[in-house]
């Protein structure tokens, strides 16, 4: 960590604290790194890997987009650590605003709705295609810049699909998670990380969360403008079917006729 100068810290989660930095060597170079405390990593996020030993699987799962990148995906330049933190070092996107100021803040936001959630999904499409899910796919995990170009980022909940495993921890934020999950119920991940995604468009297109609350989540009808987008609202309606068997997969997101 010495050959970089840490500056301001850009925002804190439960696993670790990121902050604006860079290189000593590279000054202009601008950069992020994620500080993230050992002692806050769970039992079951560590992961062996036979080149890089004993890593989170946060670092994992980054290590295999450094081998297999995406333009929508945040990358890992470097990592390393010491007896209290592990640390990630990658690019900083865009002026570092996250999707949800920029919902708040920037009116183009709502008018380049398509767009934004095209690349949000084919980032998610990415990811499913090499066995990963994110598991907290929300606004604050979306950086855009100003021309819209998009980044999903912080993999701190993400893990690998296995087909004899299903999920039993709640991770996530609760805005975003899908009944089955509040039922206590175990999952695969994909179908979730949907969910999540027809919760972020309604966002984006309405500027607040479809659902106030848990009873609403588990069986309250989807509000929409009188004037809104019959093929939008299909979308939505399709991502966040309540029974996981007739939610559509991100592949048939993507060929929906709205995108």
């Amino acid at each position: 960590i010495n050959d970089y100068t840490v500056l301001t810290t850009l925002g804190a989660g439960a696993f670790g604290i990121v902050r604006h930095a860079h290189h000593n060597d590279r000054p202009d170079e601008e950069l992020v790194i994620k500080f993230v405390t050992k002692s806050n990593i769970l039992v079951d996020s560590w992961v062996r890997d036979r080149s890089l030993g004993v890593i989170p699987v946060e670092i994992h799962v980054l290590n295999t987009l450094r081998k297999n990148p995406h333009p929508n995906c945040a990358s890992m330049l470097d990592f390393f650590e010491d007896d209290d933190y592990c640390y990630i070092v990658m690019p900083k996107y865009g002026d570092g605003m996250d999707l949800f100021d920029s919902i708040e803040f920037r009116l183009e936001v709502q008018n380049s709705a398509r767009h934004i959630f095209k690349q949000i999904a084919l980032a998610v499409q990415h990811l499913h295609h090499h066995k990963i899910v994110h598991r907290d796919i929300k606004d604050e995990n979306i950086i855009l810049d100003r021309k819209n170009q998009v980044w999903l980022i912080d993999f701190g909940s993400a893990a690998y699909v296995k087909s004899n495993r299903s999920f039993e921890t709640f991770v996530g934020t609760f805005d975003y998670v899908p009944p089955e999950i509040l039922r206590g119920e175990s999952y695969e991940g994909p179908p979730q990380d949907i969910w999540a995604l027809g919760i972020l468009l309604y966002t984006i297109i309405y500027k607040e969360n479809p659902f106030y609350c848990m009873e609403e989540i588990m069986g309250h009808e989807l509000r929409v403008a009188p004037d809104a987008c019959p093929i939008m609202v299909d979308l939505i309606e399709k991502m966040l079917r309540r029974e996981v068997a007739e939610r559509i997969n991100i592949d048939q997101v993507l060929e929906h006729a709205w995108l």
